[in-house]
């Protein structure tokens, strides 16, 4: 009886200690994205226009494009404000990269930026890059996912420090 007692005063002792040292060596998801890809994303400007990523995002895949570079153009002049991810991102395809970028409100409040959300290519980030539902009423980030080319495309300029 009294080893009884004493193996479960030891359990009531012991029991939180070991029920804190299994939270403590909890580790992030897979999935989690590493700090220098938030540090890349978030010293981004806000972009006003969906129009020049767009019209670039297939250059992610040219051989200008760099993992956390800005967005190589398809043309010289443009300059789309996003980053070129070639992973580090949750939710996008094996094979497949992405051009995020950070969308002001009034981008965000336009019908066709919402429409081509819809259809699904561009996906909705919060403040860590976590996805987000597609109607999430403010995200801190658009995501243009693109798939790989059956060609590598032409005429993409790296952009330049601005």
């Amino acid at each position: 009886m009294a080893r009884r007692v004493l193996a479960l005063a030891f359990c009531a002792f012991a029991w939180p200690a070991v029920a804190q040292d299994a939270f403590v060596t909890v580790r992030p998801q897979a999935a989690s994205v590493p700090p220098v890809v938030l540090d890349a994303v978030q010293r981004m400007p806000p972009t006003a226009g969906l129009e020049a990523p767009l019209r670039a995002a297939p250059c992610v895949f040219s051989t200008e494009a760099r993992h956390l570079g800005r967005l190589p153009s398809t043309v010289a002049w443009a300059r789309p404000e996003a980053v070129v991810l070639l992973g580090d991102l949750p939710g996008l395809a094996s094979g497949s990269r992405a051009a995020v970028l950070r969308p002001t409100r009034e981008l965000l409040a336009r019908a066709a930026t919402r429409d081509r959300i819809a259809e699904g290519d561009i996906t909705l980030h919060s403040m860590d890059l976590a996805p987000l539902p597609a109607d999430a009423p403010a995200p801190a980030f658009l995501a243009i996912h693109v798939a790989p080319p059956a060609q590598p495309p032409e005429g993409c300029v790296a952009q330049g420090p601005s």
